[in-house]
């Protein structure tokens, strides 16, 4: 059975779903309603809508089709005229079953731990950013985990040999997850160019125009609301396909702050390029998230930060410190505007990657995990993942790269070349008031000679004068 394309709008007594299916059988089409579950069928087409809130099952409501566009339309009313139904452009959270009406399984789902040790661990009010950290020993199959919410392990054989065309980290099964942070940023020191950081921050060629460009969804900021799905952003979560997760709140965890670290280098992207993609684009969110080029993952906020400066301050073209400042508060951006906005900046990533192979594994081990789950966790943990990253704090120091150094040498160096040009600049213009002040002085001297000589003249002259006077007397 084919799931068919499909829109829901709403206003205070009804809803209005629009169900594409240009091959249906339409002498064979049956829609049910049963409270907060809407049943669609026809021929070769099956839908199963899940909605956040009831609808009247009314045996006479019809619905109509149209046959150049190849859809059905039908008018729905809600049981509570005044009840706003929340979320009817995520895709996957509608097709998905609603939890009460799921069987409850032997191993507890994501957002479902009934009897846990920590009760506001899945609780919707707020994620424990602050539990106790404990050091987690190895498990027993000794396989390292990488991928979305560290969930996958022992799949390096069936890893294509281009998959580490992508990767920094050089052997994925043997790599203990413990140890990837201090390989990554012993490679991170080592290719640390101090030349090119210096030059950037003392010749910031083009950054201006990078600074002050408002990105796309700066418009939304003051209401989030406004942020929607396309009906093309629809149908490419709708292309994604639907499945559970069995999630415990450390993975859980793992997955949120590892979401941070690629929506940074999807930022970084996107100001460095004024929002138009280029061909390197997959290449900087792919080089720029440690959690993509490590398959690293964190445990707090901080190291998050951390990780995401370092490296934009030494792998893109740009590294200047007030980009990657900018660069962080992009990110902050996104987040505010919920799960939307982010939704949208993992499509346009998920397509990056297709189209620059073999990055396309890098979709199956996080971005499409990525693009289900998100529709289907509560708002609220964005909130406190927004406000947990607001919190966390950071300066040139902690980023452990001598910095504060390397900026102190560079504007010393800028000094001695100002002084040095301008004791230049001292000497040329000592150098041309002397020339000038010897040319006066010649020409005084020729002047001086000249009036001699001239006087010398006029008495020889009015001597001889006086001789002949003499002589005619």
């Amino acid at each position: 059975m084919l799931t068919p394309n499909f829109n829901i709008s709403q206003n205070e007594k009804e809803i209005c779903l629009v169900i594409r299916a240009p091959l249906a059988n339409i002498a064979k089409t049956e829609l049910v309603v049963d409270r907060n579950i809407i049943f669609f069928y026809s021929s070769p087409y099956y839908l199963r809508l899940h909605l956040p809130g009831e609808l009247v099952d009314d045996e006479n409501q019809t619905g109509k089709y149209d046959s150049d566009k190849g859809e059905f339309t039908f008018i729905l009313k809600k049981v509570d005229e005044n009840q706003y139904f929340d979320d009817l452009d995520l895709v996957g959270k509608l097709l998905a079953p609603t939890k009460k009406n799921q069987a409850k399984p032997d191993i507890q789902m994501c957002e479902e731990v009934v009897q846990s040790s920590d009760p506001e661990s899945c609780s919707d009010d707020g994620e424990d950013w602050y539990l106790e950290q404990v050091i987690v020993e190895e498990e027993n199959s000794d396989l390292p985990k990488y991928g979305f919410a560290n969930k996958t392990q022992g799949m390096g054989r069936e890893l294509r040999m281009e998959f580490y065309e992508v990767l920094d980290l050089k052997d994925v099964e043997k790599t203990p997850t413990n140890e990837r942070c201090l390989l990554r940023e012993a490679e991170e020191q080592m290719k640390f160019s101090e030349e090119h950081y210096m030059a950037d921050m003392m010749e910031p060629q083009g950054l201006g125009e990078l600074l002050d460009y408002d990105p796309s969804w700066e418009n939304n900021i003051l209401n989030k609301k406004e942020v929607m799905l396309t009906d093309e952003e629809r149908e490419y979560l709708k292309n994604l396909g639907n499945r559970d997760y069995l999630i415990d709140s450390r993975e859980r965890r793992i997955a949120l702050l590892s979401l941070v670290d690629i929506l940074f280098a999807y930022a970084y992207n996107h100001r460095t390029t004024l929002g138009e993609s280029t061909v390197e684009s997959a290449w900087t969110i792919n080089k720029l998230s440690s959690t993509l080029s490590w398959l690293q993952s964190f445990d707090c906020m901080k190291d998050v930060k951390i990780a995401c400066i370092r490296r934009s301050l030494i792998f893109p073209l740009h590294r200047n410190w007030i980009l990657s400042a900018t660069v962080m508060e992009d990110t902050l951006n996104i987040l505010k505007l919920g799960r939307r906005q982010i939704l949208k900046c993992l499509i346009e990533i998920h397509k990056l990657f297709n189209a620059s192979e073999p990055r396309y594994l890098l979709n199956q081990l996080f971005i499409t995990d990525y693009c289900i789950w998100l529709q289907k966790i509560s708002e609220k943990r964005i909130i406190h993942l927004t406000q947990y990253f607001k919190e966390a704090k950071i300066c040139k120091n902690d980023i452990r790269l001598d910095l504060e150094t390397l900026e102190a040498v560079a504007l010393m160096v800028e000094k001695e070349e100002l002084e040095r040009m301008t004791q230049q600049m001292t000497m040329k213009i000592d150098n041309i008031t002397v020339a000038s002040d010897d040319t006066e002085d010649s020409e005084l001297d020729s002047e001086t000679t000249t009036s001699s000589s001239s006087c010398s003249s006029c008495e020889e002259s009015s001597a001889e004068e006086e001789d002949e006077s003499n002589c005619d007397n």
